[in-house]
């Protein structure tokens, strides 16, 4: 009996000591987020747009993007800053050639219809705050690749190609009074 007893002992208090652990992590704030208290979000209306085209009218083109910032706790914020950049450019293009080294050179459009990178807008009652995005032109859809070589007179020797799409990421940010930015990202899609 004394053999049976003693090893069951022993499994019952490992299995108890098993089950009780002082570290386990608590539940938390369940009435606070676990990494910011604010909330920025960002959308772009239409996503796909066609590069404008000198010939037709520009505003068939336009993008409008719209940042509704909000407290966790309080919702949206009134009469706050918000900043939109245009963040980068990605092309979709394959070069001819593994070797090439190719970039975008074309134009990154415009904000609000100024020739700078950012603009800001403030929010309104309802935390959102509106600016408007126009594409390139349909010239400035181009690639310049280095191939590697170099003319007689010891210049590289670049081609240029024009593109069929790029892809412009637009970030919108708010200082929320700590460290970093509140941001969001938004990609458009801009087509020949």
């Amino acid at each position: 009996m004394k053999k049976i007893i003693l090893p069951l002992l022993i499994v019952g208090v490992m299995g108890f000591s098993a089950c009780y652990r002082s570290d386990a992590p608590g539940p938390g704030d369940m009435f606070g987020p676990s990494s910011s208290a604010y909330i920025l979000t960002l959308t772009a209306h239409p996503s796909v747009v066609q590069a404008v085209d000198p010939l037709r009218n520009p505003a068939n083109s336009e993008v409008t993007l719209k940042a509704r910032l909000s407290s966790y706790n309080k919702g949206p914020m009134a009469r706050r800053t918000i900043y939109f950049y245009i963040y980068d450019i990605r092309a979709s293009f394959t070069p001819p050639d593994s070797k090439w080294q190719c970039s975008y050179r074309g134009g990154a459009g415009l904000l609000n219809g100024n020739q700078i990178k950012s603009v800001s807008a403030t929010t309104d009652a309802n935390g959102i705050a509106t600016a408007k995005y126009l594409p390139p032109t349909t010239g400035d859809l181009r690639v310049v690749c280095d191939t590697g070589e170099k003319d007689s007179a010891g210049n590289p020797i670049v081609k240029s190609y024009r593109i069929g799409e790029v892809t412009v990421l637009i970030k919108a940010a708010w200082r929320g009074g700590s460290l970093s930015d509140v941001e969001a990202v938004t990609p458009v899609k801009v087509i020949r």
